[in-house]
């Protein structure tokens, strides 16, 4: 009986899992101009700095303890904010990979498979971090840092530099043979 509700349990936890990694209601993509029109700008060396040990440390030393956990807060909901658009951003770039991957030729097909591995380890990733997020807003005096696992959001946008690259590469030759 234990066993089977384990097995249940962890089936929904997987389901719940998939669900929120590919989740709908996102911005429909069709091309690179609608991923250029719809992309977040996020700035990732602000995100870093609202997650840095060493800078709540740093405020802590320089706030009173009330003051603090007020300001580490909001610290806090930029910081989620700004993994929302990312996570957006990510699950822009899997549709925009998986466009890419439809009929193409294999070199550009293997840069589309790592452009849509690259968003979709960066959507899990968030989803771990996220959690400890809200944690920490919840306990704002927490001296525990977030766990930010690296999927350099920078790696990934330049996945998609390579794609463009690729794509821009095959028209020009389509245009000299035709």
């Amino acid at each position: 009986m234990v066993s089977t509700l384990a097995i249940l349990f962890a089936a929904v936890l997987s389901l719940f899992l998939v669900w929120t990694v590919l989740r709908p209601g996102l911005p429909q993509i069709g091309s690179l101009n609608d991923w250029e029109a719809q992309r977040h700008q996020v700035d990732l060396d602000v995100f870093r700095i609202l997650v840095d040990p060493a800078e709540e440390a740093y405020l802590r030393t320089m706030f009173s303890p009330s003051a603090y956990r007020s300001l580490q807060r909001r610290r806090l909901v930029l910081a989620l904010g700004s993994l929302d658009l990312i996570g957006k951003n990510a699950a822009m770039l899997m549709k925009l990979g998986q466009l890419a991957k439809e009929g193409a030729n294999p070199a550009l097909a293997k840069e589309s498979d790592d452009l849509i591995y690259g968003a979709l380890r960066l959507r899990v990733n968030l989803m771990l971090v996220e959690p400890w997020l809200r944690l920490k807003w919840l306990f704002p005096g927490w001296t525990l840092s977030v766990p930010v696992l690296e999927m350099p959001y920078e790696e990934l946008l330049s996945y998609l530099t390579r794609v463009r690259q690729q794509r821009q590469w095959e028209l020009s030759q389509a245009l000299r043979t035709g």
